[in-house]
């Protein structure tokens, strides 16, 4: 053997670039982990706050069909209520309210007349005849009657005061079913006197009665307005 021979040749083995991953160091690869976790938590969070608003809008529209549902049954039960009570055809009791006094006679006796289907006016199960109500069915009733007063001549000072008498009458007997008697011109000192007088009471009253009104000095009586001066009645 040759002694000074050529050594023996040295091997190299040359890797191809692309064949490996490449090597990372440990805190980089921690760092790329986190990120990736970090990521996917937060579109878990998103994901939750869309299902959320989803269920909230389910839960309000819910709501909203209820109110809507009974809203409609109330509408419903309603009409139904309305329509029940038109066929029981229920009517109101008898009444009746007359105004536009008209004195045609100034006698103490002659009944006060009125107008009874203009104006404030009106009759129901009620007639009138010369001045009269005149009642259609028996029963208890509410009868009323205001009279607004005024005089602009009262007599001197030392005269004593004169009294007037506002009553309800029943035709049949003339009698007075209520009466108001009260002084008149009483404000000594003053030439103009204003005031009114109202009566009202309950009676029992039979089929065909007819009530009327009566006032003694019809002088004091003003009838400018249907609100101020009346005569009427209701059952009870």
């Amino acid at each position: 053997m040759d002694r000074y021979g050529s050594p023996p040749m040295s091997v190299f083995t040359v890797e191809t670039p692309g064949h490996h991953p490449p090597h990372f160091p440990p805190h980089i690869r921690k760092r790329r982990v986190e990120g990736k976790m970090l990521i996917q938590l937060v579109l878990m969070m998103f994901a939750l706050l869309a299902l959320c608003g989803a269920a909230t809008q389910i839960y309000y529209l819910r709501r909203v069909q209820s109110n809507l549902d009974a809203t409609q049954d109330m509408i419903n039960t309603n009409s139904l209520a309305q329509k029940m009570t038109l066929k029981q055809d229920v009517r109101p009791t008898p009444s009746a309210h007359v105004t536009g006094l008209t004195i045609a006679d100034t006698s103490s006796t002659f009944p006060l007349q009125w107008e009874p289907t203009r104006g404030l006016a009106f009759l129901h199960d009620v007639g009138y005849s010369n001045g009269s109500l005149v009642c259609m069915k028996s029963g208890l009733y509410f009868v009323y009657s205001k009279l607004q007063l005024a005089l602009s001549n009262c007599p001197r000072v030392n005269d004593p005061p004169t009294f007037f008498t506002h009553g309800v009458y029943k035709r049949s007997t003339d009698k007075p079913l209520m009466e108001n008697k009260r002084a008149f011109c009483d404000t000594w000192g003053f030439p103009v006197w204003k005031g009114s007088s109202f009566i009202g009471a309950n009676f029992m009253l039979e089929k065909g009665d007819e009530i009327y009104v009566k006032m003694s000095h019809k002088n004091l009586i003003r009838v400018d307005r249907d609100t101020i001066t009346f005569f009427g009645l209701f059952g009870l």
